[in-house]
């Protein structure tokens, strides 16, 4: 996508997650929580990714997750803890909710 394409679109990137009155995204959280990264390289896609099924799925289960996150490749092989944390992330979204 060339940038001018973008130029009236809303974009959010991982530094738009958190604002002065909140530290961490909740998919930020989770992430630590369980221990997700291993090498850091597929972090911010793979978390901007379940942010976005979050907004869009706000309760999925273990195979809405797996379709949703199936295009972010973790050559780490943490696909597990990603979806823990997701799981994670959507019960403390649903408890602020």
């Amino acid at each position: 996508m060339r940038a001018s394409d973008a130029e009236t679109l809303d974009i959010l990137t991982i530094e738009g997650l958190t604002s002065a009155s909140v530290d961490l995204h909740p998919v930020q959280q989770a992430w630590l929580d369980e221990r997700v990264a291993q090498c850091g390289y597929c972090q911010a896609g793979q978390i901007m990714q379940a942010v976005a099924l979050l907004k869009e799925n706000p309760a999925p289960d273990e195979q809405a997750i797996v379709d949703h996150m199936n295009s972010n490749l973790c050559r780490c092989g943490t696909q597990s803890r990603v979806q823990k944390a997701i799981l994670r992330a959507a019960r403390e979204l649903r408890r602020q909710s």
